[in-house]
C-alpha cells in the first residue's frame, strides 16, 4: 500500500510539474503567442517563435485574411540584424502597407507574398540580434499589417508577453522531486522482489 503511495504522489508530482499556462496577447479574436527560444551569440541575440491561432474562425472578429504583408516589434536595445525564413528584416515599424522604415525603437520583418498555410493557425521562427543584452527582459509592443479582403492593420503598439521556453524553477523542482519518488518506490520494490534485480 505504501508503495502504490509513493507512486501516486511521484506520478502526481510530475503531472504539476508542465509549465505554467503561457501568457499570451488576443486582438480581433486572434491568438499571438511570442515564445522565446533562446539567447545565443554571447547574449546579443534573440531566437522566438510567434504561433499565430484563430484566423479566420469564428473567434476572428475582421476574417478575410490571406496572408501576412508584415510583422513589427518595438526594440529591447538597439537591433542591428535580423532573419525570418521569407521574410525581409527593416529597422523601423510599419504602416498599413507594411515595413515603412521609418519610427526609432522598432524592427520589422516584410514579405509581401507571405500566403498563409491553409488552416487557422501559423508559426514564425525569427532571430535578432542587439547591440546589448538585453532579451531576457524584453517586454515588447507588436504591430502586424494582414492581407485579405479586408487588408487588416490589425495591431498598433499593443504589448505582447513574452514567454519563455526554458522551464521555470519551480517546473524543475517538482519534476525532481517526482523523479525521485519513483526512483525510491522502485528500489522498495526490488528489495522486496529479488528477482527484480536480477532484471536489472
Amino acid at each position: 500500500m505504501r508503495r502504490v503511495l509513493m507512486t501516486a504522489l511521484a506520478t502526481a508530482a510530475i503531472g504539476l510539474a508542465t509549465p505554467a499556462s503561457a501568457a499570451v496577447l488576443v486582438a480581433d479574436g486572434i491568438t499571438y503567442d511570442l515564445t522565446l527560444n533562446s539567447i545565443t551569440n554571447g547574449g546579443l541575440t534573440g531566437n522566438f517563435t510567434l504561433a499565430i491561432s484563430g484566423i479566420n474562425t469564428a473567434s476572428d472578429t475582421e476574417g478575410g485574411r490571406t496572408g501576412i504583408n508584415a510583422f513589427a516589434f518595438n526594440d529591447a536595445a538597439t537591433a542591428v540584424s535580423g532573419t525570418s525564413s521569407g521574410f525581409t528584416f527593416q529597422l523601423g515599424g510599419l504602416n498599413s502597407t507594411g515595413c515603412d522604415s521609418s519610427g526609432s525603437g522598432w524592427f520589422c520583418f516584410m514579405n509581401a507574398g507571405y500566403t498563409l498555410p491553409s488552416g487557422s493557425s501559423t508559426s514564425l521562427d525569427f532571430s535578432v540580434t542587439n547591440t546589448t543584452d538585453a532579451w531576457a527582459s524584453w517586454a515588447p509592443d507588436f504591430k502586424i499589417d494582414w492581407t485579405g479582403s479586408q487588408n487588416n492593420y490589425d495591431l498598433v503598439s499593443l504589448p505582447i508577453p513574452v514567454n519563455t521556453g526554458v522551464p521555470e524553477p519551480a517546473t524543475w523542482a517538482m519534476m525532481l522531486l517526482g523523479f525521485s519518488g519513483i526512483g525510491m518506490a522502485i528500489r522498495r520494490s526490488r528489495k522486496r522482489n529479488p528477482a527484480l534485480l536480477q532484471i536489472a
